[in-house]
């Protein structure tokens, strides 16, 4: 190999090796955002009626339910009070839309997988996004 293609693979070992410690620092420190969804409902109709689908997080996460901008509906702000992992606070405010909405947190049909590698990758993705995937 000569001396300009081992500079391109020591610069693109670098720049993995970057990415892939700014994602750990990222997983690591809890973050200021809030997850907010819009549900389309009367901010009246959405504090009637808050789902007791997720009673398991109660005392852990705090919910503001406050107007949308331009009457498009309620917004709905997801906050940790307790000790959540990041992935259970940014779920919570979607199953809460889809069981405002729709009634139900609908699942996905499981994915036809594969006994392989790939089959195994898409799995452990639709678990990750909430999607029912087993591993």
């Amino acid at each position: 190999m000569n001396t300009a293609g081992k500079a391109a693979v020591t610069a693109g070992v670098v720049a993995a090796y970057a990415v892939v410690r700014r994602r750990r620092a990222a997983a690591v420190q809890p973050s200021d955002r809030w997850p907010v969804v819009t549900v389309s409902r009367a901010p009246e109709e959405v504090r009637a009626s808050l789902p007791e689908d997720l009673a398991h997080l109660h005392g852990q996460v705090e919910f503001q339910v406050r107007p949308a901008t331009g009457d498009k509906g309620t917004e709905l702000v997801a906050k940790a009070s307790g000790d959540v992992p990041r992935h259970e606070l940014r779920l919570a405010p979607r199953r809460m839309k889809a069981v405002l909405e729709a009634g139900e947190v609908v699942r996905p049909d499981v994915a036809p997988t594969h006994p392989g590698p790939m089959g195994k990758a898409l799995q452990l993705v639709t678990s990750r996004a909430g999607g029912g995937g087993r591993l």
